[in-house]
């Protein structure tokens, strides 16, 4: 395609491409978003740039209803952080979710990130450059357990799921302790929940203490104004507090932009055979005995959950299980030893990212043998082989056999709702998998079978792989990380040509399959924060039809049939829209603490009254019925911290097309003009070959625009090597005086604003102009063009006239010595006024807000000051009351003694509180006098080119 531009468009177009806009415009995100591969839906990008404004807090929460995004939220404000340079970023996330983080940040947005555990800790978080290289990933229980090395200064750190931090509170809960601890220096602090406060307004408090201690001045002012106080205004007050450091969106809010699809479940009831009965029986009677030497003590449970797990997955999982702690056990024996601390299967390739986590909690703590209890352990070696020998005898599950049924049914389903014919089948094993893979294949379903899991090295999965390579040779979707690749070639070929995929765990964290609507728990997670995990792989952005999800209902089993029930009525994991209620996930702080109370259950309930009894309190525990009153305020403090909610998303919603639009075209434009000579062209130049690199860093080969993605290429990315080199060398284009022929009648984007100029001549100048000015530790730049023209005959061309002549097409460009542009110099100073103004005002908000935010902490303070005086004077009247019924002259002085001492407290309380209101209010006339100084931002100007036009016909 020919290059249509000159030297003056290229600088002007990338100058537009790199100015710095206001922070509530879309176009401060506008390089990021044309890069990510995904397209953010208007309630996320005003979410995203609500985080990203300078504010009086060191944090926001972002508070969106389940299923709206929250995590593109966030990822677009890291992306926004990375193309700064602020590269000091954490990311702290319950351990199951870790590997999705991973995998949307390298997908969605292209920014690196490791996930921190035990092994790598030392290696990642010692080396000071790594810090700056990749984003890092680490668990609530990491934190914990290695707060002093986390202590440090960072750029940014996102909480997600952080309703885990709720109980900061009172004082007692060790991980919102260790996370504030961590958070204590960063810059800003995300937190990521749907359920910012549950069952008491204390909860708010206490998240919001995590990242920001001095935003409300004290728990007891706290519980003053909001709690005890029976002043309405006061939910009023907290609301506006609330609305500068929260932002919520609701569904209802964004139904326009989102398209909600429903779950609906299909449970099939089976009866297990009479050896498939008799297996569960011995076993559960095996896990059930006090004594157990093939686990130790601290990790019993546990290891029974692992066990009764596999039990219900198939006979060839539990089998396999039983054999290893057989020939562990046996190997003890052997060497005399038994290593206390060790007795969980830490060595099964099946255990999920929590089971993992327990199991490396264990100590190490080696105990001689004695032959008598050696004796004992033999026959526990003889028992579980024997258990492991009839499961290997039952070469047919029942459960198996109505998967077939399962599959038929579902797809019809399918087929009435116009969906494609896939479905993903879940189960907690590989040799379940593999079970299931020979049971359909022999049932007629083998072709387009897909199998995935934690190791993907099957010949089959290799295969694929192979191929994915050859298909995808030359493009940034192969990232050279075997294990990743890997994944994405069985995702793609699910995708393409697969029909059903049966998936291990390791499929639940991390991809994205909502080109699939259905799901089949084959074994169901007793963790409802996992269920939700797996079915959101298939429910979430993207996916246009209702998702069936299918469950198995075990007939022959009371514990696994309640377990169902449990979590289909209780937590209404199969039946909502977008995901699982707010309150429902909001309840469980810890999901395998929650399978491991099942397990306990299973452990110690022998008969069907026992169970039955167990799991009605086990229900009762999340039965909680919020309070009428707990939901009003809720629905108050949070639903509406917008009023203008709708009309703010329509807004984004037509400026992100605008913005988008315009940063596409003109990098097109910038690129093939800067490229020419370095790169091939395809017809409309958003598909490009460069032949030759023009800087080391950068790759040749195929590359594409994001909106015409092409296989075998490489995404065009703004914010990558070759688009930085095209923007700076648009940037620094030599563009002396001259005299610039546009034609209009050969110009495709020839507007009629500038018919009337055909025929004229006059002259244009172009600057550019930033302004600087402090918002607290923010340094708030922005950067606009400005730009004056006028006729020969004295006609004044506006911004926009003068825009659109600069998109004409040229025809002459004869350089001049000079070019006269006083005349312009006034117009140009008028719109540096207007602009600096704008900008000045936007900068007073910050300290505006901050001194309304240390208005409402001198209220917290004299609340707080209000209430230790009323329960001062109440002491002082019981002691008054003492002292009347007082019998003696000694009971009478310990009264007295008493009341000075109250006396003495009460003037240290008025004292204190007195120093502190100063305090404060010096603080407030300190941020006021900083507002004068806002309200004088430096200018800086920068000349573009001055330049004599002619528009011919």
């Amino acid at each position: 395609m020919a290059v249509e531009i000159n030297n003056y468009q290229a600088k002007f177009y990338a100058h537009q491409l790199a100015r710095s806009y206001a922070s509530d415009h879309v176009g401060k995100l506008a390089g990021l978003l044309f890069d990510a591969q995904v397209e953010p839906k208007p309630h996320q990008i005003d979410a995203a740039l609500f985080a990203l404004k300078a504010s009086t807090s060191t944090g926001v929460i972002l508070a969106d209803e389940v299923g709206l995004g929250k995590t593109i939220e966030a990822g677009i404000v890291i992306c926004q952080y990375w193309a700064e340079r602020k590269r000091r970023i954490l990311i702290i996330a319950p351990s199951s979710l870790r590997q999705q983080w991973k995998q949307e940040l390298d997908e969605k947005f292209a920014i690196p990130a490791v996930l921190l555990d035990s092994t790598n800790k030392d290696e990642v978080l010692g080396a000071c450059h790594v810090m700056s290289a990749r984003v890092l990933i680490c668990s609530y229980e990491f934190v914990l357990r290695n707060e002093p090395v986390l202590r440090r200064e960072w750029d940014l750190v996102v909480a997600d799921e952080a309703h885990k931090l709720r109980s900061y509170w009172n004082g007692k809960a060790k991980i919102p302790q260790a996370v504030a601890n961590v958070i204590e220096r960063a810059d800003k602090t995300v937190m990521l929940t749907a359920t910012p406060l549950q069952n008491r307004l204390e909860e708010l408090y206490g998240l919001v203490s995590v990242f920001d201690p001095t935003l409300f001045h004290s728990l007891e002012g706290f519980k003053e104004r909001y709690i005890d106080s029976e002043d309405t205004y006061g939910l009023e007050d907290l609301t506006d507090r609330m609305s500068r450091i929260a932002k919520r969106t609701l569904r209802r809010d964004a139904d326009k932009y989102v398209r909600f699809t429903r779950r609906t479940p299909m449970t099939f009831e089976f009866m297990p055979s009479k050896a498939e009965q008799e297996l569960y029986e011995k076993v559960n009677s095996y896990l059930q005995r006090p004594n157990l030497y093939a686990f130790a003590k601290s990790q019993r449970h546990l290891s029974a959950l692992i066990i009764r797990k596999r039990l219900g997955s198939s006979t060839y999982a539990v089998a396999s299980t039983l054999e290893k702690i057989a020939d562990r056990l046996s190997a003890e024996i052997a060497a005399g030893k038994v290593r206390d601390g060790r007795g969980v299967l830490v060595d099964d390739g099946d255990l999920n990212s929590d089971e993992a986590e327990a199991a490396r909690r264990g100590m190490l703590d080696i105990k001689l043998i004695e032959p008598e209890l050696a004796e004992k352990m033999r026959a526990e070696v003889n028992e579980l082989r024997g258990f492991a020998a009839l499961a290997r005898s039952i070469t047919i599950n029942q459960k198996a056999l109505k998967l077939i049924e399962a599959l038929d049914k579902g797809f019809a389903r399918l087929e009435e709702i116009g969906a494609p014919r896939k479905a993903i089948i879940f189960t907690d094993s590989a040799k379940t998998q593999k079970y299931l893979a020979r049971t359909l294949t022999d049932a007629g379903w083998g072709e387009g079978l897909v199998l995935f899991n934690g190791a993907n090295d099957s010949p089959a999965a290799t295969a694929i792989y192979k191929q994915w390579l050859k298909d995808n040779e030359g493009s940034d979707l192969i990232t050279e990380i075997q294990t990743a690749d890997r994944r994405k070639a069985l995702v793609d070929e699910f995708r393409e040509r697969g029909q059903i995929m049966i998936a291990t765990e390791a499929a639940a964290e991390g991809i994205n399959l909502q080109f699939c609507s259905m799901l089949i728990n084959y074994d169901l997670p007793w963790n409802p924060q996992r269920v939700e995990q797996r079915i959101g792989r298939v429910h979430r952005f993207g996916q246009k039809h209702d998702v069936t999800v299918v469950n198995f209902s075990n007939q022959g089993n009371l514990a696994e049939e309640r377990i169902l029930e449990l979590l289909t009525e209780k937590f209404q994991l199969f039946t909502s829209v977008f995901g699982a209620s707010d309150e429902v996930l909001g309840q469980i702080e810890d999901g395998l603490g929650f399978e491991q109370k099942i397990g306990e259950i299973l452990d110690q309930c022998a008969t069907a009254e026992e169970i039955e009894a167990a799991f009605n309190e086990l229900e009762e525990q999340f039965a909680t019925e919020i309070s009428k009153e707990m939901r009003q305020v809720k629905a108050k403090v949070f639903d509406h911290l917008d009023p203008d909610v709708r009309d703010k998303l329509k807004s984004y919603d037509e400026e992100a097309g605008e913005v988008l639009n315009l940063f596409e075209r003109l990098l097109l434009l910038l690129t093939q003009y800067e490229l020419h000579g370095y790169a091939d062209f395809s017809t409309d130049g958003r598909i490009f070959n460069l032949l030759k690199s023009p800087a080391p860093e950068i790759l040749t080969g195929k590359y594409c625009f994001k909106s015409l993605p092409t296989q075998g290429s490489r995404q065009y990315r703004f914010n990558s090597p070759l688009g930085q080199w095209v923007l700076q060398q648009g940037l620094n284009t030599d563009t002396p005086p001259a005299h610039l022929t546009f034609s209009y009648s050969n110009s495709p984007r020839a507007r009629a604003s500038l018919k009337p100029l055909v025929g004229t001549s006059g002259t244009i100048r172009i600057d550019q102009v930033t302004f600087t000015a402090r918002a607290g530790k923010t340094t708030i730049k922005e950067s606009y063009l400005i730009s004056a023209g006028s006729s020969d005959v004295g006609q004044v061309l506006d911004t926009e006239q003068i825009e659109h002549l600069m998109a004409l097409q040229t025809t002459d460009i004869i350089e001049v010595p000079f070019v006269n542009d006083e005349d312009l110099l006034e117009a140009l100073d008028e719109q540096a006024t207007l602009i600096g103004n704008e900008v000045e005002e936007r900068t007073a908000g910050f300290y505006i807000e901050q001194s309304n935010a240390l208005d409402s902490r001198l209220q917290d303070a004299t609340a707080a000051h209000d209430a230790a005086k009323k329960e001062l004077a109440k002491k002082r009247l019981k002691i008054l009351a003492k002292q009347q019924r007082a019998t003696s002259a000694a009971e009478r002085a310990k009264c007295l003694k008493e009341l000075r001492n109250i006396t003495r407290k009460v003037a240290e309380e008025d004292d204190r509180f007195t120093a502190e209101r100063n305090r404060m209010m010096t603080e407030n006339d300190n941020y006021l006098a900083n507002l004068d100084a806002a309200l004088s931002s430096s200018e800086q100007r920068k000349h573009l080119f001055t330049i004599r036009w002619s528009i011919e016909q």
